[in-house]
């Protein structure tokens, strides 16, 4: 064989091997038949590229865009119930978890500097220099059949000095993360009536309207004075933690709070401290006039996209800002697993 035929001979070899990896691509990208894992692979697909967008074009008061527009397609994933329980959602849970534990186990905020991470849900990681407390952290999932892996969860609750419960839905109070804590030898503050007698030495606290207390962080000796406000979802008694950070920034969590009775007590938390930021619940109404009697620096909101709840009550990131235009307050719309930064310049 001359030189010539050789490579003629090459040449179909690459033609011929080329085309058999387009054949097999083709094969590769073939659902008929199998429209659950087209649906999972397109999901996974759009949820890391809607995060791609997100990194790029991080949680501001000013919302590019972009972001609105990866938020909004995170949105109509969450609200395909035929992508609920399914592996792609369980691992998008998983990935964010791993993202929060990694950016905690990192340097620290400076001492002007709070950072807020969110969590699933309702539920926040708010960090300092000197002290890290969560808030309403759950696994998300069914009781029997949680999403993010324990020791995921475990390796978080490492990372936190306390943990505050606003109320004793599934959806904000996870007894396997409460244990986890109290394992650890950590307080977590909760109102009385959750998980009466199933745990000693849970830090039961509430008052007929309001009580403060102070406590003391055993791993940091930081100090937190904590006031809670007698709130309620329904009837259902919710606390509104007021928590005073020892860089002095302080934080408000709405837990669950909608009952119309307790208007008058939350108008005049303004009046007694000067909250910082407001971490309240997308559906909390009416939400003028809580904005207005707490008069914090800035709203950042959660409760998105739950998803043990039916479609129309999985409160849709577009309708946050759509419920937050005419907010004269700043706010920020943040999906799980994104953190912001707080400082004392702001």
């Amino acid at each position: 064989m001359n030189k010539k035929h050789f490579i003629q001979v090459l040449s179909l070899i690459y033609l011929i091997t080329c085309a058999g990896n387009s054949i097999f691509a083709q094969q590769f990208l073939q659902y008929w038949g199998n429209p659950d894992a087209m649906l999972q692979d397109q999901a996974s697909l759009v949820i890391e590229q809607s995060y791609k967008i997100l990194e790029k074009y991080p949680p501001s008061t000013q919302a590019s865009d972009e972001r609105k527009l990866a938020l909004y397609a995170l949105d109509v994933l969450m609200h395909d119930t035929r992508l609920d329980n399914t592996p792609v959602f369980g691992a998008y849970m998983n990935r964010m978890a791993s993202h929060v534990l990694e950016q905690l186990q990192k340097e620290k905020p400076v001492d002007s500097e709070t950072r807020l991470y969110r969590f699933y849900n309702h539920g926040f990681i708010v960090q300092t220099s000197t002290v890290t407390i969560g808030i309403d952290l759950v696994r998300g999932g069914r009781r029997n059949a949680p999403v993010i892996d324990d020791s995921l969860m475990r390796a978080i609750v490492n990372q936190c000095n306390m943990f505050f419960i606003s109320h004793a839905h599934g959806d904000h109070a996870d007894s396997t993360v409460i244990r986890m804590f109290w394992e650890n030898g950590k307080n977590v503050i909760v109102p009385p009536e959750l998980l009466i007698g199933s745990l000693p030495n849970l830090i039961t606290l509430r008052g007929e309207k309001q009580i403060s207390q102070t406590f003391r962080s055993a791993q940091s000796n930081a100090l937190l004075n904590v006031s809670v406000y007698s709130g309620h979802q329904g009837s259902m008694p919710n606390n509104l933690y007021v928590i005073t950070l020892p860089n002095g920034h302080t934080i408000m969590h709405t837990g669950d709070q909608d009952n119309p009775e307790d208007l008058e007590l939350i108008s005049n938390i303004g009046n007694d401290v000067k909250v910082d930021i407001l971490l309240a619940h997308c559906w909390i109404r009416p939400v003028e006039k809580i904005i207005e009697g707490v008069r914090p620096s800035l709203v950042i909101c959660g409760h998105e996209n739950e998803m043990e709840h039916t479609i129309d009550h999985r409160e849709a990131y577009w309708m946050t800002f759509h419920r937050m235009a005419n907010i004269g307050t700043p706010s920020i719309v943040m999906a799980w697993g994104e953190s912001y930064r707080y400082r004392f310049e702001q």
